[in-house]
């Protein structure tokens, strides 16, 4: 055991004690091996400070690579000029070769899975989560199952069924995932001298796929892109549901749809075909590191395998096709019980972007006249999100500590302030007040008020909104005829994402908003479905961010980018729906 795990360990112990009534306190549940073996080389490092009496197994940190600093060349005729040394090619030393992976490739030659079963992959900038539904013919119903994902994560104090989005390289050029990551960047980089992989999502829909990681996040003198560096979380997420796959009894190459943002034109196309890409590779090498995994692994391995694997074309079937994530969230609102008759709205404020949909859902059990639709180019996407938010918060504590770029603990103050950001502002918005200890020693105080004051934040929430009119605005004006004909019509503003309970947000479905001069009445959709608290009431508190993987999974009911309009109260060419019920566990 090195002494990075041990310290992880250690305080992961300290956090599991209980203060008592009386102020004692109390260590509920039974010591692990491992536990045991951290207090002792603890409790060696008292006896003898010299050298503990279980030895410690420290690897020296690679040191980062930068660039060489070339010779100033001489100009001719310059007295006591020495022209600067060049190598030749064969004088260079050769880059040290990678090991030799044997990929398992069985993925792509098992026997084909059921046919009436499917994933939803949900691959998040702060959580990622993952639903299987397999349709039940004979009884014309749903079986649902939200994986588990954070039991083989090991991080069920967190959620259950969602996994931390994060990816850490250690001083040992070591590759980590999800709460592994976050602990050890918070043991090795706690100082602010490293930082860890938090928002790798974000090169989906911004540039930088193909960016070379810097020094911070990379302390190896091994290249990797930030592309590579979602394939090895995504590999992770899949090694997560193989694991949960292989609990409930479904074989691990099944389809897969799975979400994305809403991006427009030729950027939603290039990202469509390298996240299905990806999310093929990511099978492979979940397969081919299943028994190492979860206890990190070499980056020069990771590496090595993905260069192996993209020697030549694979064909990966399990990938099915992509979804916006508003139209995950769509899926997940509908039961097909009772009937419906609504113009919809869908809000999906994630961690690294904002995703806006509209649809016309007409559901009656007991007619033929069962529409669900999106409308066509209603989508929208913005990078603005819970991210967003983390900046702002961050550049507030950073000005009321009073340091400038010009002290010399800048840059390591930011740095750890960026490890614990989240934390942060899920305080701030839970208790409404936070107080910082900055590592150079300055305390901050922050009011939930005055961070909602400022102008960034505001602009936030109007931006958000004027998403909101823009889709209106744009879409046929019948569809904002048919709410206007009926004084009690409303359009529904569903919220969903980890950011559904912002203020900024919930504001969005109350009231009404303005399109072209009119006045529109909204109304916020249910937080938690009827159909879901009857499946499972204890989803509830997940239901935001679970919302997109479960409704994916679902059978295809709503028709994508439909060019339909409303006429005379009734849509044209409207899909016809079969109803059904679910049942789940």
């Amino acid at each position: 055991m090195d002494s990075v795990e041990a310290k992880i360990l250690l305080r992961n112990l300290l956090k599991r004690i209980k203060t008592q009534d009386d102020g004692s306190h109390q260590l509920p549940g039974v010591l692990t091996d491992a536990e045991v073996e951290a207090l002792q080389l603890a409790l060696g490092l008292f006896d003898d400070p010299v050298a503990p009496s279980i030895p410690i197994a420290v690897k020296p940190p690679v040191a980062p690579v930068s660039a060489p600093i070339s010779p100033i060349p001489a100009f001719p005729g310059q007295e006591g000029s020495t022209p600067a040394p060049v190598e030749t090619p064969e004088e260079l030393e050769p880059p040290p070769a990678r090991p030799r992976i044997d990929l398992d490739l069985s993925a792509l030659t098992r026997p084909s899975p059921p046919k009436n079963v499917r994933l939803c992959l949900d691959f998040g900038t702060a959580m990622s989560k993952a639903t299987l539904v397999q349709d039940n013919d004979d009884t014309n119903s749903e079986d649902i199952h939200v994986l588990r994902l954070g039991v083989p994560g090991d991080q069920e104090e967190v959620s259950e069924v969602m996994l931390i989005s994060s990816v850490y390289i250690d001083a040992n050029g070591k590759l980590w995932f999800g709460k592994a990551a976050v602990d050890r960047s918070m043991v090795e980089g706690g100082d602010g001298s490293r930082q860890r992989l938090d928002n790798i999502k974000r090169r989906l829909s911004e540039e930088g796929w193909n960016e070379q990681v810097g020094p911070r996040l990379n302390p190896t003198d091994l290249a990797i892109t930030y592309g590579d560096m979602v394939l090895a979380y995504l590999m992770f997420m899949t090694w997560a549901v193989n694991s949960c796959l292989e609990e409930i009894g479904y074989p691990w190459n099944l389809p897969r749809r799975f979400a994305m943002p809403c991006l427009p034109g030729e950027k939603g196309r290039e990202t469509v075909h390298r996240l299905g890409r990806v999310v093929g590779e990511a099978q492979v090498l979940a397969d081919t590191f299943y028994s190492t995994l979860k206890n990190g692994i070499a980056l020069v391995e990771f590496l090595a395998a993905v260069e192996e694997l993209r020697s030549k074309p694979r064909d990966y079937v399990y990938v099915a096709e992509d979804i916006t994530e508003p139209l995950g969230v769509a899926g997940s609102i509908l039961s097909w019980k009772t009937v419906v008759d609504m113009l919809i709205l869908v809000v999906d404020v994630g961690a690294g972007t904002s995703d806006l949909s509209l649809y016309r859902v007409h559901f009656d059990p007991t007619s033929d006249k069962n529409v669900a639709l999106e409308i066509k180019d209603s989508s929208r996407g913005l990078t603005e999100a819970g991210n967003h938010l983390d900046r702002m918060l961050i550049e507030l504590i950073i000005k009321k500590s009073g340091m400038t770029s010009d002290d010399p603990m800048w840059v390591n103050v930011r740095s750890a302030l960026e490890l614990q950001i989240r934390d942060l502002k899920e305080s701030l918005f839970n208790d409404e007040f936070i107080f910082v200890s900055l590592m150079n020693g300055t305390e901050v105080d922050i009011e939930l008020s005055e961070f909602l004051e400022l102008d960034a934040v505001a602009q936030f929430g109007a931006n958000l909104r004027g998403a909101m009119v823009d889709i209106l605005e744009a879409v046929d004006p019948s569809w904002i005829n048919w709410i206007l004909a009926h004084p009690s019509r409303r359009l529904v503003v569903a919220l969903t994402g980890g950011g559904a309970e912002l203020p900024m947000v919930k504001a969005l479905a109350a009231g009404s908003i303005k399109v072209n001069g009119q006045h529109i009445p909204v109304a916020q959709a249910l937080s938690f479905p009827n159909w879901l608290r009857k499946l499972d009431e204890n989803l509830e508190a997940d239901y935001p961010r679970i919302a997109v993987s479960l409704g994916g999974a679902r059978r295809r009911l709503i028709q994508r980018g439909a060019a339909a309009r409303i006429t005379a109260g009734d849509v044209t060419q409207a899909p016809k729906l079969g109803g059904y019920y679910v049942k789940g566990n």
